[in-house]
């Protein structure tokens, strides 16, 4: 597929099969694409770029589907083709609760790692950050100009905005920062050498509902059913695709692993807590949950009352979704902060 306003960007398989479904939602958004796997269909090869220069890197990033797994901030888009970043950063770190283990995968892809590094040092003249967890530092080629930054503490110290903010914080200047994962990050090294996708993902399988909790490789956007098929106890649960701190609760429809998705979770269903708007009580859990450098009770009331200007004054700008889906767990209003926060986002993108 292409991006219909920018179709440089492609979007590429992530199995080789027969498209079986295709199903929009409102205004002809595509909402799924449904692929019946055929193993005996291989993988497209790609050639390697044989030169170190910025636009035959981000040709072949473009070409194989990789320049899609890029964000920005702000608005956690896809970047343009043309575009240069004021920073990138590698997500080599992950906080949330069980949590695949980021040190033994990327060491078992140390290879595919390196190369991925390189080339993302190559695509622009920007910095290049590997943001790891204090203690463990991923091994990459030095002649790439990466730096290595640790991080450590809590939930936030796992979130881009947190590095972003620690690293080259966006404020009013109107730059833009790019940031990938780190299995994205080694898909790209796959490609790099061995010239062919990387068709897996690895997630980890967690909940008190699960016969045997443990880390799986699964494809990219593989069916959730599927997935739990035999592996669930015969009680009523509640599926839930990411952590604890920022899971969404699955809906009866059959449902698909969604890019950057790194886990699980099947629990036995609990009565849920009513929702609505209710008035904020500051505590230490929500201190704790905050992204660095944001205060989150005057961004929180923000969001709430839909005053854009005050939230881009207090650090909206360096956050996506993810970022405030702690405190949408840990806010007695059960207000969904995400997407109070996105809000506020599409008016600041089209001003």
């Amino acid at each position: 597929m292409r991006d219909i306003r920018r179709p440089e960007i492609l979007f590429t398989a992530p199995a080789s099969g027969r498209v079986a479904r295709i199903e929009r939602g409102m205004r002809r958004r595509l909402e799924t694409l449904v692929i019946e796997v055929d193993p005996a269909i291989s993988a497209v090869e790609f050639a390697v770029p044989l030169n170190n220069e910025q636009d035959a890197q981000r040709a072949f990033m473009l070409q194989t589907g990789s320049w899609s797994s890029l964000r920005t901030r702000p608005f956690g888009n896809i970047p343009g083709p043309q575009s240069q970043p004021a920073a990138i950063l590698i997500t080599a770190i992950d906080t949330e609760p069980l949590a695949p283990p980021v040190e033994a995968i990327i060491d078992a892809f140390a290879v595919e790692f390196s190369a991925a590094v390189s080339m993302l040092a190559g695509i622009s003249k920007a910095p290049l950050y590997i943001c790891h967890q204090s203690g463990y530092q991923p091994s990459f080629d030095d002649l790439s100009g990466a730096i290595c930054k640790a991080f450590k503490g809590g939930y936030a110290a796992g979130l881009p905005g947190s590095h972003i903010h620690a690293l080259c914080p966006i404020g009013f200047s109107g730059g833009e920062v790019w940031h990938i994962g780190y299995q994205e990050t080694i898909a790209l090294g796959h490609l790099l050498v061995h010239g062919r996708p990387w068709l897996q993902r690895i997630i980890s399988l967690a909940g008190d509902a699960l016969a045997r909790p443990r880390c799986l490789q699964v494809t990219p956007g593989a069916a959730i059913a599927e997935l739990l098929a035999g592996e669930v106890d015969d009680v009523a649960t509640q599926v839930f695709a990411g952590s604890t701190a920022c899971a969404g609760k699955l809906g009866p429809e059959p449902t698909f692993l969604f890019a950057a998705q790194r886990q699980l979770r099947a629990n036995r269903a609990v009565t849920a807590a009513a929702s609505g708007m209710v008035t904020i009580i500051p505590g230490d859990w929500l201190e704790a949950n905050a992204p660095a450098g944001i205060h989150p009770i005057p961004l929180m009331r923000a969001l709430q009352l839909g005053d854009v200007e005050r939230a881009r004054e207090l650090g909206a700008l360096e956050l996506v979704e993810e970022d405030l889906a702690a405190l949408s767990s840990a806010c007695v209003s059960n207000s969904d902060y995400g997407l109070l926060l996105r809000r506020v986002l599409d008016q600041l993108e089209a001003m």
